[in-house]
């Protein structure tokens, strides 16, 4: 039987079952690695495909990890399946009446992950996949389809009216570690800087008569507050519906560990 890992952004083989025994037992991989053979309909963590007799096996994803294991592995708590070292987790959310990541709401397509509005995802970070320690940040997102934006050329107040009453929301509550938390606090700060900052410079500019000024302004205006923005973006929606909600802004690890999605 031959198979086909992934490495870092590669994929490699083929290889036989013996080879790829090797390469497990020198570390090359892992149990977590991704691996695939012909009559397999997608790429699975290594731990998942090769478990049984009967080849791949599908497996859950634990509710609070996100992470694939063998049904042997796993233990179904209020409905949700959960693996062993989050199951103590998991029992202190339910004995302290707090909120519970939800079961079967998300999904990965191509480099975006989907979800059901209200979605708590799992217990681990968007950005690297680094476990998020319980923390959750609720994020509303609002999204319009991008011709809308022609109205821009009629005029600004009506783009911006129609935009209130045509957009959609989501809500979701994603995991992020302690680094990823506080590069989102830096660039809340340096985007709130550079705003506040530019116009303050704007006015002393046409105050003092100083063009100079007024072009450090417009610089730290656009500039300063473009960058804290993109340090503090988290998901960025690329369309919502009624029911689900599509973004981007989740690193490769993190949606490696998702089902694939197969709905609308």
């Amino acid at each position: 039987m031959d198979w086909h890992y992934s490495e870092g952004t590669q994929k490699k083989g083929p290889v036989s079952d013996a080879e790829l025994d090797r390469l497990l037992q020198s570390g090359g991989i892992n149990d977590d690695t991704l691996i695939w053979r012909a009559g397999m309909t997608d790429w699975q963590p290594l731990k998942i495909a090769r478990a049984g007799t009967g080849g791949a096996s599908p497996g859950n994803a634990c509710v609070e990890c996100g992470k694939l294991f063998p049904p042997d592995e796993m233990v179904k708590l209020n409905n949700s399946w959960v693996c062993a070292q989050c199951k103590p987790i998991f029992l202190q959310r339910l004995a302290e009446g707090t909120t519970v990541p939800s079961a079967g709401t998300l999904w990965r397509t191509n480099k975006k992950v989907v979800a059901k509005t209200g979605t708590i995802f799992p217990d681990r970070c968007i950005k690297c996949n680094a476990p998020a320690n319980g923390f959750r940040l609720k994020r509303v997102l609002y999204w319009q389809h991008p011709a809308y934006l022609l109205l821009l050329l009629c005029n600004l107040l009506v783009l911006l009216v129609v935009i209130l009453i045509v957009r959609k929301k989501a809500v979701v509550e994603i995991g992020l570690c302690g680094a990823h938390r506080a590069r989102r606090k830096r660039g809340i700060i340096i985007g709130l800087s550079g705003l506040f900052g530019g116009i303050i410079l704007i006015i002393g500019g046409i105050v003092f008569h100083s063009g100079i000024m007024v072009v450090a302004g417009l610089i730290s205006l656009i500039g300063i507050s473009i960058y804290g923005l993109i340090l503090a973006r988290t998901l960025s929606p690329t369309k919502i519906d009624k029911e689900y909600v599509w973004a981007s802004g989740c690193s490769r690890e993190f949606l490696e560990a998702l089902p694939e999605w197969h709905g609308k």
